[in-house]
């Protein structure tokens, strides 16, 4: 494919009241062996730097394994799944890329990568795709959080592998119901529906304190059930998937801001991007396994 090709094809899935050529004028620039190293060092320095500072202050201000601390934690293991599914998408192996999930943020396009530009999209598809966020880090949570912390660096990574995979399979799962039943209600009201969400949270922490507080006076055996099955659980949870969402929210629009916005994918370029995988790697270990 040439590159004006590419250009044109790569066009059709940005948002139209973009600046299409500017964006794009460059896109040779984002190609690995050409691309501003400059800028990828900057934005790991941020991104390590960013990521320590959260959990050093989660882990002296909250305590060790603290919500904030866990969901930074899950928020590197959704950017976990995202280079599975790369890898998936690229090298398609036993066809797994038939069962993909369509995730936040990006599209795939032939070689290409293609970051949604939080600056410049509309409140509709930001919110769509947030919502969307949302939802796969509130599995990631959950999951993480039933799943066994791990004794060793083996035992850990294991079950965080367990965590990845099965997060994936329910968000494929999630997605094809969407798909199936409400794709233009999603699409057209996801403002509200994110919205709904985001009141939704407040009135359930309120009436669960409540509840969960009637219930202890009247019986405190079903009132400690409750609290730890709702309040604990699933409250928490919710909690932390909108810290994590927030992270990666923050990442997506570094990446943006460092020239990241068209990623080339394909197998002999994806080998450029290993140093950003093992920081990646290690910080999630370090974070998750000792804060």
């Amino acid at each position: 494919m040439t590159i004006e090709a590419t250009l044109e094809t790569i066009a059709e899935y940005l948002p139209q009241d973009l600046p299409v050529k500017e964006i794009l004028s460059g896109i040779t620039s984002y190609i690995p062996v050409q691309v501003d190293f400059g800028n990828m060092v900057q934005f790991l320095l941020l991104y390590a730097a960013g990521s320590m500072i959260l959990a050093t202050l989660g882990r002296f201000a909250l305590g060790k394994r603290s919500s904030l601390n866990h969901s930074l934690s899950s928020a590197m293991g959704i950017l976990f799944i995202y280079a599975v599914t790369i890898l998936v998408y690229v090298y398609k192996p036993w066809d797994l890329n038939a069962y993909l999930s369509p995730l936040p943020f990006v599209s795939f396009v032939k070689d290409y990568l293609i970051l949604l530009p939080i600056a410049n999209a509309g409140m509709s598809a930001i919110c769509q795709n947030l919502l969307s966020l949302i939802m796969l880090a509130f599995l990631v949570n959950l999951i993480d959080t039933l799943m066994p912390h791990g004794d060793t660096i083996l035992t850990w990574f294991i079950f965080r592998g367990i965590t990845v995979v099965l997060s994936m399979m329910l968000h494929l799962i999630l997605n094809l119901v969407i798909n199936l039943y409400i794709p233009d209600l999603i699409v057209s009201y996801a403002p509200v529906a994110l919205l709904s969400i985001l009141i939704g949270m407040i009135v359930l922490g309120f009436v669960n304190a409540v509840l969960g507080l009637i219930l202890t006076i009247v019986n405190p055996v079903i009132g400690g059930i409750y609290s730890f099955f709702f309040s604990n659980l699933i409250g928490k949870q919710i909690t932390k998937a909108v810290f994590t969402s927030a992270i990666l929210c923050a990442v997506v629009y570094c990446l943006e801001y460092f020239g990241f916005l068209v990623i080339v994918i394909s197998a002999d370029s994806l080998a450029a991007y290993l140093p950003l995988a093992l920081v990646s790697l290690l910080l999630w270990f370090f974070i998750g396994f000792f804060l």
